[in-house]
């Protein structure tokens, strides 16, 4: 699995018979299976930008669809769509592994910084954008908490609306734009301090 950057087009693309398939899923493993193969390419893309490692990643989708097998009973359909629910479920999981790791990304980051500044980096010309489509900027973003990972990689890397992850993350608008905020300066902070060294 290759690391993408760039957002799918409509992250929530509606289909018609999105519901009856969930409750045909309910009791038919087939239709399970479609729901399946509908939602995960989104939802393996979403795990691996969160965590940079295609094994990791490939283990969280998996767990994100079981635990979706088993909570298909007690889903409720409402105006949020099905992969909402399955981002929320991704995002649970991914910040439970992005705090296990925190500890050993900010070393590695610390160990990246020193390491470009060793080597060169002194092209001025680098810019931000260019800089977030690296490994620099995943190790940047895997330092921050859980929780402005999350609403970072829902918006710009899956171009979900603030109205979009606060339905999946089930909170307030103005928490999401909160957290985006935050987020997006503390990433700043991370990658200017990193190439100020350089």
């Amino acid at each position: 699995m290759e690391l993408e950057i760039a957002a799918p087009a409509s992250a929530f693309a509606e289909v018609d018979d999105e519901r009856d398939l969930v409750e045909r899923a309910r009791h038919d493993r087939r239709a399970f299976a479609d729901l399946y193969r509908r939602h995960y390419p989104a939802i393996a893309r979403y795990v691996l930008r969160r965590t940079g490692d295609a094994h990791a990643a490939e283990d969280l989708a998996a767990d994100v669809f079981l635990a979706a097998l088993r909570g298909l009973p007690r889903f409720r359909y409402r105006d949020v769509p099905v992969r909402a629910w399955l981002y929320r479920i991704a995002t649970n999981g991914a910040n439970r592994w992005a705090k296990k790791r925190r500890r050993r990304a900010i070393r590695e980051w610390s160990a990246a910084v020193e390491s470009q500044a060793r080597h060169g980096g002194d092209d001025d010309s680098t810019s931000a954008e260019a800089a977030l489509t690296g490994d620099m900027a995943r190790q940047a973003m895997l330092t921050l908490s859980p929780k402005h990972q999350s609403v970072l990689a829902l918006h710009y890397l899956e171009g979900l609306s603030v109205a979009q992850i606060a339905g999946s993350l089930g909170c307030r608008e103005g928490t999401v734009k909160s957290r985006l905020a935050r987020g997006r300066d503390a990433l700043r902070e991370r990658l200017e301090n990193g190439r100020t060294h350089s």
